[in-house]
């Protein structure tokens, strides 16, 4: 029995990236016109809209200088996992003890 599961799921990221890139502006003053119109349906602190991705994306068209914030704001931040401890060796079993499987 054949199923379509993967391409069906397939065609729909497809859509949904191509969706996406729709929505992401080309020019300086299409990202100027977001912006103007997330702030003014989102209520936000004066002053935090800059911070967002539509700030984000009018400095990226625009120029640094469009909608200053400080340096480092469109930087990720890299999260590094602390290093784990280095696990015990195992203890060789006793003579004559039986073997776990696998061994």
């Amino acid at each position: 029995m054949t199923t379509y599961r993967t391409p069906l799921l397939i065609l729909l990221c497809a859509a949904a990236c191509g969706a996406a890139s729709a929505q992401a502006p080309q020019s300086c003053e299409e990202a100027w016109a977001q912006y103007n119109e997330f702030k003014d349906r989102n209520e936000m602190e004066p002053g935090r809209h800059a911070y967002t991705v539509y700030g984000a994306n009018v400095r990226a068209l625009c120029g640094a200088q469009a909608l200053p914030v400080p340096p480092g704001t469109d930087t990720p931040r890299i999260i590094r996992r602390p290093p784990q401890a280095p696990r015990p060796p195992e203890k060789p079993a006793a003579p004559g003890a039986p073997q776990p499987p696998g061994r």
